[in-house]
């Protein structure tokens, strides 16, 4: 990710209604997966923790892992004002660090696009997961990249094709990979006009 645009993005990052309704949307969705209070977690591109602090009270630890700092120090803020003794933010960017830690689940919330060696990172993932661990991506579906058309920095991918994604969780070992639309943006073009723009979640076991 663009540790500039997100770092100077962070003080209001969560003053947005629509990406609260859609953070919510994922996390929900997330939610229904068999979930316990002894997984170890970890959210791969947390922001300040608007999808994390949602599932932390059904887990036993998340580690809240970003690339930039900005997000990192506003997360750090809510853990501590409310309270919460279970998530651990750590500053961590898969294209140039290793992850050595094992975890029953991992996910991440419209983090893909912002990556540019997608195989790379989904390679790390693979291997910082237990045998029988979950991943959970979420992101948009394939766009003609009017999504991002006003804020192109840092956007390394216009969403992504279902199929070729479930195909690339499958070569690297996943298996029992699910996918579903969990929620639909809506935008105005560059004519006006309002476009959907759909995010879908992808989950699947390790083995």
């Amino acid at each position: 990710m663009t540790e500039n645009r997100f770092d100077t993005a962070a003080t209001d990052w969560d003053k947005e209604n629509r990406r609260i309704e859609l953070a919510k949307a994922i996390s929900s969705q997330i939610a229904l997966l068999p979930l316990n209070d002894e997984m170890r977690a970890m959210e791969y591109g947390c922001g300040t923790g608007l999808v994390g602090l949602d599932l932390a009270n059904r887990l036993a630890s998340l580690v809240a892992a970003d690339s930039s700092p900005g997000m990192l120090e506003i997360l750090k803020a809510k853990i501590s004002a409310q309270g919460i003794k279970n998530v651990f933010p750590q500053h961590l960017d898969l294209h140039h660090d290793d992850c050595e830690q094992d975890f029953d689940l991992i996910f991440s919330a419209m983090t893909l696009h912002h990556l540019a060696d997608i195989d790379c990172i989904l390679a790390k993932l693979f291997h910082c997961l237990k045998p029988g661990g979950i991943i959970a991506l979420a992101d948009l579906e394939e766009e003609d990249g009017s999504f991002h058309q006003d804020n192109p920095e840092g956007v390394m991918h216009h969403g992504f094709n279902r199929g070729k994604l479930a195909r690339n969780l499958e070569r690297l070992g996943f298996s029992a990979v699910h996918v579903n639309t969990v929620h639909t943006i809506r935008r105005k073009n560059s004519h006006g006009d309002e476009k959907p723009y759909p995010v879908f979640l992808m989950t699947a076991l390790k083995g």
